[in-house]
C-alpha cells in the first residue's frame, strides 16, 4: 500500500515536488546481489521501486514522467538471484525498447530476448544459469499480453541466448 501511495503522490504531484519523490525511489537497486542499473530508450534513469503484492514478479511503467521499474519482493525472494536479474533486466528492456510507449504482443518476447542478449553479452548469464530458469517458467500457461507458455518461454529464452545479436540494442543497463 505504501508503494501505490508513493506512485499515486509522483502522479498528482507535478514539478519539482514530483522530482523530490523522484528521489526516494532507488537508482542502482541490489538484484540478486547485483548492482543493477538502467537507462531508457532517451537515456533517462530508470527509477526501481521494492515493493509486495504487485500481482506480477514486474511491471514497466511512466509515472509522472518519470520511468520506473516495479518488483515484487515477495516474489523475487523465491527465485534464484540469476532468475531476478533476468527479471529485473526484462523490465529494463521495456524501457530500453519503448514498450512503454507503445506496446505489442511482442513486446514481452522482444524484452525476453533482449535480456538473455544483454546477459550473455554482459557475462551475466552462463547457458546453464538460462537453462536453469525452464522450472520457474514450467506452470506459467503464458499472458494475454504476450508471454509465451513455458516451455515455449523457456526454449524462446534460450534461443535467443544461443543465438545473440551482435550487440544487444542501446546498452542502457549498467552495473
Amino acid at each position: 500500500m505504501k508503494a501505490f501511495a508513493l506512485l499515486l503522490g509522483l502522479a498528482l504531484v507535478g514539478g519539482a515536488a514530483c522530482q523530490a519523490q523522484a528521489e526516494g525511489l532507488e537508482v542502482q537497486p541490489l538484484i540478486g546481489g547485483t548492482p543493477m542499473r538502467c537507462h531508457d530508450f532517451r537515456g533517462a534513469v530508470v527509477r526501481t521501486l521494492q515493493t509486495t503484492e504487485l500481482g506480477d514478479v514486474g511491471r514497466a511503467s511512466i509515472v509522472a514522467r518519470v520511468p520506473v521499474i516495479q518488483l515484487d519482493t515477495d516474489r523475487l525472494a523465491k527465485l534464484p538471484p540469476k532468475l531476478q536479474i533476468f527479471f529485473f533486466m526484462h523490465e529494463c528492456a521495456h524501457h530500453v525498447l519503448g514498450h512503454v510507449i507503445r506496446p505489442t504482443l511482442q513486446s514481452e518476447r522482444d524484452a525476453d530476448c533482449w535480456s538473455a542478449n544483454y546477459g550473455r553479452w554482459a557475462g551475466l548469464f552462463s547457458r546453464k544459469d538460462v537453462e536453469g530458469f525452464a522450472p520457474f517458467f514450467a506452470a506459467s500457461n503464458g499472458s494475454k499480453f504476450g508471454h509465451l507458455p513455458g516451455a515455449e518461454r523457456s526454449a524462446y529464452i534460450l534461443n535467443c541466448f544461443d543465438k545473440p545479436e551482435s550487440e544487444p540494442v542501446a546498452y542502457s543497463l549498467s552495473r
